[in-house]
């Protein structure tokens, strides 16, 4: 069985386009997850018209981020696999059955496939151009938007870092430390793109400054992640540390001073 967790936070108006696109997959075997992070529209109202015991919701009581509402939804897996999808976005309709056929036949604990994006048509990930096996370095090469599924037991104890609304890749780096993952040269995800309230670059550029520094704070305590960075990708991993310092002497210079 396939856990697909969807995190949510007021997206009444495309939640039901999601929900629609799991229902319509071609492989039966899942349970979808949805979180709602204490949305103030009918978020939970629109889950709960669903008459599908597959479909299960698990609200919070007040707005946590997204990240936690991941965690939550991970929390809650039953599945031999999962994944992870925007309450804006859907999966073509043939994307689960694609992806375990892939894992029965290469034998993989985790597959790795491209998106389109609905606006432009364009693929949203860059890197490989065909189908083939990912060791963490080309993994790390990887660039844009990618989607996919993971054996749950690569999961474990592993889970998001909370104190990050968009620091979703030290997680999937410490997993693919472990798997063995194929990589498919489809777009099997559909990213919606025209919404003005996805978590974009642009929008994380637009958080205050103490929050990008106990951001930055955040992500140079993750020892780990910086060990695997180092390894896989020299280069990210030299710029991630540059600007975790430059953190730093911000933090120790807007300490007030007695």
């Amino acid at each position: 069985m396939i856990t697909i967790i969807i995190a949510t936070y007021n997206r009444e108006r495309t939640l039901g386009r999601t929900i629609d696109s799991v229902l319509a997959q071609d492989l039966a075997d899942w349970e979808l997850i949805v979180v709602d992070d204490g949305s103030e529209d009918g978020s939970a109202a629109l889950v709960e018209h669903y008459a599908d015991r597959r479909i299960k919701l698990v609200r919070h009581d007040t707005n946590k981020g997204v990240t936690a509402a991941k965690n939550t939804g991970l929390n809650h897996i039953r599945g031999d696999w999962f994944t992870t999808i925007d309450s804006d976005d859907e999966m073509v309709p043939d994307a689960l059955s694609v992806m375990v056929s892939a894992a029965e036949r290469t034998g993989a604990t985790a597959i790795t496939c491209n998106a389109i994006d609905s606006v432009t048509g364009a693929l949203t990930g860059t890197g490989i151009q065909t189908d083939g096996w990912l060791d963490p370095g080309a993994a790390a090469e990887l660039r844009g938007v990618h989607w996919g599924i993971t054996r749950t037991d690569l999961l474990g104890n592993l889970r998001f870092d909370e104190r990050l609304p968009w620091g979703e890749e030290a997680l999937w780096a410490k997993i693919g430390r472990k798997a063995r993952r194929y990589y498919l040269c489809r777009a099997l995800l559909i990213v919606h793109t025209e919404g003005s309230d996805r978590l974009t670059v642009k929008n994380v550029k637009k958080r205050s400054l103490g929050a990008k520094l106990g951001d930055f704070r955040a992500l140079g305590e993750d020892t780990e992640y910086l060990q695997i960075l180092r390894e896989t990708d020299p280069s990210s991993y030299a710029h991630l540390r540059n600007r975790i310092l430059v953190a730093k002497m911000l933090r120790w210079a807007r300490k007030p001073r007695r």
